[in-house]
């Protein structure tokens, strides 16, 4: 579902023709830094006041 305020994101890709020289983990500045083989899931939720939340 999508609320009023609810920010909306745009992906895009670029496919790669090369060696990657540093992976996005591997940067000072990146947020997930931990390896996981299993997808994070969504905290979109936790930018809205609970009573917005339902069910």
């Amino acid at each position: 579902r999508v609320y009023a305020g609810m920010p909306v994101g745009q992906l895009i890709y670029f496919e790669i023709s090369g060696p990657i020289q540093r992976s996005y983990s591997a940067k000072s500045s990146a947020k997930y830094r931990r390896v996981s083989s299993h997808p994070t899931p969504s905290r979109m939720h936790l930018n809205f006041p609970r009573a917005r939340r339902g069910r």
